[in-house]
């Protein structure tokens, strides 16, 4: 019998989740939240979508409740970006908590990657050129079968006429549930 050579290769995949946070509504929905980072400003369910590719989601893509297929051992990478791609309000995910049913993930950790990217000329996308870049996400690994009910901690920074950088605006979290069902 033989042995097919993709079988030979890692079991274990990387499973991305882009978060995309509407900073808009927020800003003005909870315009005083908390400036604290271990006490952030919780928030409902319709202010944030999260997508993974379609190979690994099973349902609630472009919502903020997603199930989605890892294996054990997988790991799971968040991503997240505001409503204008981080160019003038910003998000970052600061801490993932658990709290509720299966510990479906463990050992979260922050990482910062600069690598080349892909930089599109001025006045026009095509050619590319490519500069050094800096990346980030939360990343855990999937340790068993199950539902997890976590929480999203993640800081805003809005722009602001006649500052160079953008300023703290406030923390916030949402409690998302993620179903690992292999």
């Amino acid at each position: 019998m033989a042995i097919n050579s993709e079988f030979l290769s890692t079991s274990q995949e990387i499973i991305n989740i882009q978060v995309v946070i509407d900073t808009d509504a927020i800003t003005t929905d909870y315009p005083n939240p908390s400036q604290d980072p271990n006490n952030p400003t919780g928030l409902p369910h319709n202010y944030m979508y999260m997508v993974a590719t379609r190979g690994n989601t099973i349902t609630g893509s472009g919502t903020p409740d997603l199930s989605i297929k890892a294996d054990v051992g997988d790991i799971i990478r968040w991503y997240a970006v505001s409503e204008y791609g981080n160019f003038d309000s910003s998000v970052v995910i600061y801490k993932l908590a658990w709290y509720a049913q299966d510990v479906v993930f463990s050992g979260e950790t922050f990482s910062v990657y600069n690598r080349s990217g892909i930089l599109p000329a001025d006045g026009t996308a095509l050619p590319v050129g490519f500069s050094d870049q800096n990346f980030w996400f939360n990343q855990a690994t999937v340790v068993k079968r199950g539902t997890e009910q976590y929480n999203v901690q993640f800081a805003l920074y809005v722009r602001q006429r006649d500052v160079a950088n953008p300023v703290l605006f406030g923390y916030y979290y949402w409690d998302p549930t993620v179903v690992v069902q292999s």
